[in-house]
């Protein structure tokens, strides 16, 4: 992870950005250059004077700062750091009396007991985890790790995304014992769920380190983690691109759906759209709409395609009517939602503006198909 900022004409700071770059364009980029992955002759100057500061050697920490800004020059947190020990020398803090030391003393060692025991507990809880940065790492350096899919049956059905190439395991299988993994117990391993603090994950790691496997871990953030870092993913049926985009960006736990008989009338053609979108999860959706009269089918929609989306766009009511042609359930997509998904993520805007080019040129084939 690389993180920039811009800077004001005075040195403050205006924006900062992070971005991930694979460690392998790294490697390209430092190619032939005399610059080491993992050393820096800035970072250990730059250590010691915030060290120094921290100890108050104030003179030791200035020395180390203007140090770092020679080997780097013009950096705003040293200009910064610089100019607090400076100020350190020139007015030197009073130095309290040794009894409130002392006191301070008793009171941060119980502190730091606590703390401690606090830190102990949380490096305790991750030490198994990896965020999906760190599985990225993985498989660029060939390392090859096997992604298990451990989500709980209800969670895995509801979702038809998962992670390239993952394998699927019932966590409810993996309780009752029932591990069918042909794999070597040494083999790199990494569980993905969704549920909250990746608990089945937890789970299912603990299960499988107490049967052998000796190198599993836990992807930090699940599979909801693994999207937000815009990483690949795989549908497990086939799906059109702009229902992948869509699954990727809703949070399939916090979104309300809706279910519809054969034959039940979703909405109507001139109907108020109050602020609502659907993506069709499971089932068939007829199109129709009436001319001259006569209601007309104009097409189908399946799972993973985006229902309702003109309403809300032309602010308007509802262009045609939507007919269950099947079983149907629906995620309800709000308006505001689908408002900031557009601002915000470029590539479903993309598969938002195909689809309505496909929805333009249809129309018009439509219209002069039509006779007279």
């Amino acid at each position: 992870v690389m993180t920039f900022i811009s800077l004001s004409p005075t040195g403050g700071e205006v924006q900062g950005f992070n971005f991930l770059i694979p460690a392998k364009d790294v490697r390209g980029f430092l190619r032939g250059t005399d610059v080491r992955a993992g050393e820096s002759r800035f970072n250990p100057v730059w250590s010691a004077g915030v060290a120094a500061l921290l100890d108050g050697r104030y003179a030791t920490a200035l020395a180390r700062f203007r140090e770092a800004d020679r080997l780097l020059p013009g950096l705003a947190d040293v200009k910064r750091a610089t100019a607090e020990a400076e100020d350190k020398i020139r007015h030197p803090p009073p130095r309290p009396f040794p009894w409130a030391w002392a006191t301070a003393g008793t009171v941060t060692l119980l502190s730091l007991g606590a703390w401690g025991g606090l830190g102990t507990r949380r490096w305790w809880r991750n030490r198994f985890r990896i965020h999906p940065g760190g599985v990225i790492d993985f498989l660029e350096t060939g390392r090859n790790p096997v992604l298990l899919d451990v989500r709980s049956r209800t969670d895995y059905e509801t979702s038809p995304l998962k992670l390239p190439g993952a394998i699927r395991l019932d966590p409810d299988d993996v309780g009752r014992g029932r591990i069918d993994l042909a794999l070597d117990p040494k083999q790199l391993i990494v569980t993905y769920c969704t549920s909250p603090e990746e608990q089945t994950s937890a789970l299912v790691t603990r299960l499988l380190r107490q049967r052998g496997f000796t190198n599993v871990r836990i992807l930090k953030g699940g599979l909801g983690g693994w999207t937000n870092a815009r990483l690949p993913v795989e549908a497990k049926s086939h799906l059109p691109s702009i229902g992948i985009e869509m699954y990727r960006n809703l949070t399939l736990g916090d979104i309300e759906r809706r279910r519809f008989a054969p034959g039940a009338v979703i909405f109507r053609e001139g109907d108020d759209a109050h602020g609502e979108a659907y993506v069709v999860h499971a089932g068939a959706v007829e199109i129709r709409k009436r001319f001259d009269g006569t209601e007309r089918r104009l097409n189908t929609m399946g799972e993973g395609e985006l229902l309702g989306e003109m309403a809300l766009f032309r602010k308007a009511p509802r262009s045609a009517s939507a007919v269950a042609a099947s079983e149907v359930e629906l995620l309800v997509v709000r308006s505001e939602r689908l408002e900031w998904l557009i601002r915000n993520r470029p590539q479903l805007t993309l598969e938002v503006l195909k689809r309505l080019s496909d929805q333009i040129v249809s129309a018009d084939k439509d219209r002069a198909d039509r006779p007279g």
